[in-house]
């Protein structure tokens, strides 16, 4: 503990010290001048010493404890009047300056969660606004002390907009409750249309799971807004869901195909387990779903562990094509019932590459663990536990990453999912923005029927949303290549591809899939005339029935990545 942290516990005991030393010294400065005062009488002349009110009709010497207390008692008082008009003067100084930031992040709410966000924008550098109450106007918040500006104020007012220069900051983060998120979203898009500067303003907007997310995609809800901006206003609104991008963060991470080459039909098909019941066990399976294609083109199996089939029929009707993606098999029962028996006779089978325990709970996920731990395996599982709990027990004392049998890896939920890397994802966007530019074809060849042929802003969500799909899936096929992007030193990075190996072809064929998934996902559906207006699409079916000039998209996109990922080696140095 830092001495700081005990300031006030220090004035206090001193403010009491002086009080009790006053008491004390007028008690036998009164004795000795013959004087008789009641208790009361010496609390008052005690406390008047702190106002530097001390009549000076005594001799010295004064009695020792009167001579300290008549010069530590209004210390104490100054110290601490000093101390209140400081921060009141740091914090009024900055809200006078946020006038004039620029290119700074708004966040909307301040909460356990969030906090780490702002903490984190903080370290990377960020300018930060948090609109939130203030707790205690005689303190300054621990994230007022590292940098950010916290304000009151109401999000649906154009002058507080102003004030906090809104019409200048980059990007939003709106972190509170779903229907709060999207009003002050919208408020927000229509005052920046009128005030924003044309630089670009991104409104990062969370609803609470991946299928809410679905449904505001499908439904177009912030396109036709959007479609009414003035040519120059640089803005838009991203819907999010934190489930969706802590799962996104974990595949990252701990991809199922880590420590493999899948790079031939003859490789094993990928087999992981899911465990657990919530919204983040949903969200898992579907990033596995969406980015879980591999160069064998078998699909990945996933035995996923649940309570309840209320979880696994939402998932089955807000997805129904999901069985053409994956190899999903279903076990429900009580999960503090975990059935070992059951997960053992699995991997027996066929060996887990991984196993996601992404439980609710901390103390289920512990009792998991140990079942697990105690199971007979050939070879170590590789085990990735979601934990809740920043300050739990098992995250911040239990640093062993062997049990047994197992390969531990922790993934704190709070502070690896609440980034600016995860919810902001910059890295991410650049690589998709590159991604379309490649897929575009040159001006002459453009089909303007085609609603993917335009730039980059005027994509639709979905399109966007397609083109960051491509740019996670980047990473999987440079495994495939043996070629590990995030640790080769980038000045001796050669990615190079032999478009005549096999290899190649069976890379097309995967990111073929992958695209496929991603359809699927959203709502396509063959067809054998294309209309994305009303989402069917004439390539949805097997590699093999596509017309060669089809095969050049998907073949272009595997031939594309090392050119890709040295331009984006290149932006993100």
């Amino acid at each position: 503990m830092k001495i700081r942290d005990l300031e006030w516990w220090i004035v206090g005991i001193l403010g009491i010290a002086s009080f009790v030393l006053a008491i004390i010294g007028f008690n036998e400065l009164f004795s000795a001048a013959g004087t008789e005062r009641n208790f009361l009488d010496l609390m008052f002349q005690s406390m008047k010493i702190f106002g530097m009110e001390f009549v000076d009709d005594f001799q010295s010497p004064l009695p020792w404890q009167l001579e300290i207390s008549r010069w530590l008692a209004p210390g104490v008082l100054l110290y601490t009047a000093a101390k209140a008009i400081l921060y009141f003067i740091k914090r009024e100084f900055k809200s006078l300056t946020i006038k004039f930031y620029k290119n700074h992040v708004i966040v909307t709410s301040l909460n356990e969660k969030s906090r780490f966000l702002v903490n984190d924008l903080l370290k990377n550098g960020r300018k930060v606004i948090v609109i939130a109450g203030i707790e205690n106007s005689r303190k300054l918040d621990v994230l007022e002390k590292a940098g950010a500006v916290i304000i009151e104020g109401d999000f649906a007012n154009v002058n507080f907009l102003k004030t906090i220069s809104a019409h200048k900051a980059k990007y939003f983060v709106f972190v509170d409750d779903d229907e709060t998120n999207i009003s002050n979203a919208i408020f927000t898009y229509q005052y920046l249309k009128e005030y924003g500067s044309p630089d670009m303003h991104s409104l990062f907007t969370h609803v609470s799971d991946d299928v809410k997310l679905k449904e505001f995609v499908e439904l177009k809800f912030f396109e036709e807004l959007m479609k009414k901006k003035p040519a120059d206003t640089n803005c838009e609104i991203r819907i999010f869901s934190i489930n969706e991008r802590t799962s996104r963060t974990i595949f990252q991470k701990y991809p199922p195909d880590e420590g493999k080459i899948i790079s031939c039909r003859e490789d094993d098909q990928i087999h992981t387990a899911v465990i657990g019941s919530g919204d983040l066990a949903l969200s898992m399976i579907l990033r596995l779903a969406r980015t879980g294609h591999f160069a064998n083109l078998k699909k990945i199996k996933i035995s996923w562990f649940h309570e309840g089939e209320e979880i696994f029929e939402k998932l089955k009707h807000s997805y129904p094509q999901i069985d053409k993606i994956i190899e999903l098999h279903s076990y429900e029962g009580p999960l503090h019932l975990f059935d070992s028996n059951k997960f053992e006779e699995l991997n027996n089978s066929l060996e887990f590459c991984s196993v996601y325990v992404v439980c609710k709970d901390d103390s289920l996920s512990t009792r998991i663990l140990t079942l697990i731990s105690n199971i007979d395996v050939k070879n170590p599982l590789k085990i990735i536990l979601t934990l809740m709990n920043p300050d739990g027990i098992l995250n911040r004392w239990y640093k062993a990453t062997e049990l047994g049998n197992i390969d531990l890896y922790k993934f704190n939920l709070i502070e690896e999912s609440f980034t600016e890397d995860s919810i902001i994802s910059e890295k991410n966007d650049e690589l998709a923005k590159l991604v379309h530019e490649f897929y575009l074809p040159p001006e002459d060849k453009i089909d303007r029927k085609k609603s993917s042929h335009v730039e980059w802003g005027k994509l639709s969500f979905d399109f966007k949303i397609q083109n960051r799909a491509q740019a996670d899936h980047i990473f999987v096929k440079t495994r495939a290549m043996n070629i590990d992007v995030d640790s080769s030193p980038k000045e001796e990075q050669v990615i190079t591809i032999d478009d005549k190996s096999e290899l190649f072809e069976l890379l097309a064929e995967t990111e073929h899939n992958r695209w496929m998934a991603q359809l699927y996902l959203n709502g396509w559906k063959y067809a054998e005339v294309r209309d994305d207006s009303k989402k069917l699409h004439t390539d949805l079916k097997p590699y093999s029935d596509l017309s060669e000039g089809v095969k050049d998209w998907d073949r272009d996109a595997v031939r594309n990545i090392p050119k890709l990922i040295k331009l984006y080696e290149g932006e993100n140095a």
